[in-house]
């Protein structure tokens, strides 16, 4: 396909950022633009700015004010006491792979369960659909040796019916999860349901990922066996896990600004991964950038772990996270690399049709996009939905025919920042009860099912659910910048020290974006696979010229570039360290432009 057309260039705008947090950490003899840029995130609200910032673990929330947690944990004692069977059920992305290996490392490697007497599930997105699906639980109750005990991870909250079926049988079901919850409540027929996000839940953070609910419960199981003086435990604490944690926190975008937990298990499972005495660790060191940042988790890591759940069954993953030997590591890391390069093809073959559909729907006015692909796949167009919605700036659905039951579609959804994707799909489901099969998820991100001749109504319904929620000035693409930057600050040892300063980076906390204006272009040229480019801008007011790369900055390597030579511009850029051959240099980046 030949596109033929440019991205809408965004408008770039300064943050707002706390002027009385920025004038306390001036006084108290912070770098302007490191007091800048923390003034503009909206961390947790600590006394020591330096503690919300980098926050150790003993500022974690207590997990004892998670609803149903001692009770779980009551339950998964008895079950360890007892020789009883423990099945781990988990979500197929990062979050739900990491979640699985926390579990399943603390009942065998920390509580002496022995291995025979867990099982494991993980729903193939494709053949079985999300969390606790139908075919999951049939799969569950056909097992040759049923288990006593079910524990979800990062799904289930959701899941009635199926766990009522499991409860009939004698199976009793623990769910763990951090998902918005339906209109109904907790699933009813569940044993316990820990889930921060419920009504009743007294614990704080609401922010937290499905993989740090599964080690908080953890932590309870292991409290509760000490008291009863199991034989088998060790007495190591769990925080050996946290890496885990870390890459699931990363992985599955939860704020890493108002989440001091959030901060404070990023940081540590980071120092954990470098320590490198993980096999998979080890096998990643040549792969990854070292020193791992959270950007390496979230761009490197994540997407490897990711393409498994999205193109196969997730075991893979596990298996490369939980594998003792580097050998092993090695041949499950060269499957994963293999298939994320196939995730790759198959994402920018959807991500580039997904856009020519998006510019048409923009043109007729629409301030959300729903996108029916014939050709698409359904494990893999939640990324090409994310890429499309910073394109256009507006919530943004890809829809692609179930796998076996054509007459369906399934739907991944993200949201900008500012409408709640979730309760839009709900005003839908307010409008017409019957017309979205299952739908469930959270802020930014949901997944939903629809009949295929219901994609016209749904389209319509949920443009009306959006437009009742924003206003035309929510709507467009927008890149936030930190604001202008001296550029005689643009020094490899002042962004070195302003880097290890602000770690970890992810959702509401991202890595510094600075502008700089007005800029004239005076060098455009494609690099590259022909979508990148080299760029030269002059800077008339500081007698300085600019020297940047700027990826994906157009569609078709022989298409337009959203830029001119000649043009004059206000430039959004990041600076990144470019390491070579040992050597390391401060490089400039392009994020975006706008025409002056």
């Amino acid at each position: 396909m030949s596109t033929t057309f440019c991205l809408p260039t965004p408008t770039i705008k300064a943050r707002e950022y706390d002027k009385k947090l920025f004038q306390q950490l001036r006084q108290a003899g912070y770098d302007p633009i490191f007091a800048r840029v923390v003034a503009g995130r909206p961390l947790s609200q600590q006394a020591n700015i330096q503690e919300a910032i980098q926050p150790g673990l003993r500022l974690l929330d207590n997990p004892n004010q998670l609803i149903d947690g001692l009770k779980a944990a009551e339950r998964i004692a008895e079950a360890i006491l007892t020789g009883q069977i423990i099945a781990i059920e988990t979500d197929h992305d990062c979050d739900g792979q990491t979640s699985h290996a926390v579990i399943w490392c603390a009942l065998t490697q920390y509580f002496g369960h022995p291995l025979d007497r867990i099982q494991s599930y993980i729903g193939h997105r494709l053949e079985e659909g999300y969390g606790l699906s139908a075919p999951l639980a049939a799969r569950i109750l056909a097992a040759p040796m049923r288990p006593h005990l079910v524990i979800t991870a990062d799904n289930g909250s959701s899941d009635e019916p199926r766990i009522q079926q499991l409860k009939a049988a004698g199976i009793d079901v623990i769910v763990t999860d951090h998902h918005a919850l339906p209109l109904e409540g907790p699933p009813k027929s569940a044993f316990a349901v820990v889930n921060p996000t419920r009504a009743d839940c007294h614990y704080p953070d609401k922010a937290i990922a499905g993989c740090m609910v599964a080690w908080n419960l953890m932590v309870l199981v292991r409290q509760r066996l000490m008291v009863l003086q199991w034989s088998r435990l060790k007495p190591a604490h769990l925080d050996g896990l946290l890496d885990f944690v870390a890459v699931g926190t990363v992985a599955d975008c939860v704020s890493l600004a108002s989440s001091a937990n959030n901060r404070a298990v990023v940081r540590y499972g980071l120092a954990q991964i470098q320590t490198w005495k993980r096999a998979c660790w080890q096998a990643l060191r040549d792969v990854v950038t070292v020193p791992v940042t959270s950007e390496a988790l979230g761009f490197q890591v994540a997407p490897l772990l990711n393409s498994d759940g999205r193109l196969s069954d997730a075991f893979g993953a596990v298996s490369f996270l939980l594998t003792e030997t580097l050998d092993e590591a090695k041949t499950w890391l060269a499957q994963l690399v293999t298939q994320n390069q196939t995730r790759k093809g198959i994402q920018q073959a959807i991500t580039k049709e997904g856009l020519a559909r998006a510019h048409e729907q923009v043109g007729l006015g629409k301030w959300s996009l729903s996108i029916a692909l014939v050709e698409g796949h359904p494990g893999v167009h939640g990324i090409a939905a994310s890429r499309i919605k910073d394109a256009y700036g507006r919530p943004t659905i890809l829809f692609s025919p179930k796998w076996h039951a054509p007459e369906l579609l399934s739907g991944s959804a993200r949201s900008i920042d500012c409408l709640h994707i979730r309760n839009a799909l709900q005003k839908v489901v307010d409008r017409d009860p019957s017309l979205l099969i299952s739908f469930g998820g959270h802020k930014g991100a949901a997944g939903l099912t629809i009949k295929k001749e219901n994609f016209e109504r749904f389209s319509h319904l949920f443009e009306d659910a959006t437009q009742a929620m924003l206003t035309s000035r929510d709507i467009g693409p927008c890149l936030w910048t930190d604001g202008p930057l001296d550029l005689n600050y643009c020094e490899l040892a002042w962004y070195q020290r302003l880097l290890a300063s602000l770690e970890p980076f992810g959702r509401e906390f991202e890595p510094p974006v600075f502008e700089v204006s007005p800029c004239q272009c005076t060098l455009i040229q494609g690099i590259g696979d022909g979508t990148h480019a080299k760029v030269q801008f002059k800077v008339p007011a500081l007698a300085k010229t600019i020297y940047a790369v700027w990826f994906q900055c157009r569609l078709d390597p022989n298409g337009p570039f959203p830029l001119a030579v000649g043009d004059t511009v206000k430039v959004a850029f990041r600076l990144v360290i470019d390491k070579y051959q040992g050597n390391e240099q401060l490089k400039w980046q392009v994020a975006g432009i706008a025409h002056c």
